[in-house]
C-alpha cells in the first residue's frame, strides 16, 4: 500500500469514527430521555474534540471536524419536532 493510500484510509477512518461515536451517543440519549438532551450531546462532543485537539494538535483535525458537524446534524434531527 502506498503512503497516499494509507493517508486516505486514515482520513476516512477519522471521519467515520466521529460520525459513529456521535450517532451512537445521540441514539442512546434519544432512547433514554423523553426530551432529547441536546446540551449533553453538544457538551460531550465539544469536550472530546477539545481534549483530542489539546493532546494531538492538528494530527486528528478531520476527527474533530466530523465530531462537531455530526453533533450539529444529530441535534437538529432529534430536536426537529421541538424546533418547528
Amino acid at each position: 500500500m502506498t503512503k497516499y493510500n494509507d493517508e486516505e484510509l486514515r482520513l476516512i477512518n477519522q471521519l467515520l469514527l466521529g460520525i459513529f461515536l456521535v450517532g451512537d451517543f445521540a441514539y442512546f440519549l434519544s432512547l433514554n430521555y423523553a426530551i432529547f438532551p441536546w446540551f449533553a450531546l453538544a457538551g460531550s462532543s465539544i469536550g472530546l474534540a477539545t481534549v483530542v485537539l489539546c493532546w494531538t494538535g492538528t494530527k486528528y483535525f478531520m476527527f474533530n471536524i466530523s465530531l462537531i458537524l455530526t453533533t450539529i446534524v444529530f441535534s437538529l434531527a432529534y430536536n426537529w419536532g421541538a424546533i418547528f
